[in-house]
């Protein structure tokens, strides 16, 4: 399989949805998923849509899973997907963390979790980014992020 960080997403009646990632990388494989606002997924694709250069400062990015009840913050990030500028030719990372939800009778140590890095371009990241749209208002069925030279 090649390279690539490929998304489904699975909506609810709400205005959220269930976001299916499945990333290959370098060997490594893994998949996971966590529920997030559809105006957030829209909200990033139309970031990534015009990020030329990303700024190396602060980093485009969404995460998701279990939050804190306290309004602390994530507690668990099932899914983490954060976009930064790699070098000075135009090369672009991604970064994938993928875990999977350990629960309130869930021993912490049965869970599993993958952290990759993703290396692509700007032309690639750009139709990502018009996928990532489409796949939140029904127009694909998946959004598919290609690695650098796949």
């Amino acid at each position: 399989m090649p390279n690539a960080l490929r998304l489904r997403f699975s909506p609810d009646t709400d205005g959220t949805g269930e976001l299916l990632a499945e990333i290959h990388s370098n060997g490594y494989a893994g998949s996971g998923s966590a529920w997030f606002g559809e105006a957030e997924l829209v909200e990033l694709a139309k970031k990534l849509a015009v990020a030329f250069p990303l700024p190396a400062d602060s980093r485009l990015g969404i995460r998701g899973g279990f939050w804190s009840k306290s309004g602390g913050g994530i507690e668990q990030e099932h899914v983490g997907l954060t976009f930064y500028p790699v070098g000075s030719l135009g090369r672009v990372g991604c970064r994938v963390v993928l875990s999977t939800p350990v629960h309130e009778h869930d021993r912490p140590d049965g869970q599993s979790s993958l952290a990759v890095e993703l290396l692509t371009t700007y032309e690639r990241l750009g139709a990502f980014a018009r996928s990532l749209e489409l796949l939140v208002t029904g127009g694909v069925d998946e959004a598919a992020l290609e690695a650098e030279g796949s």
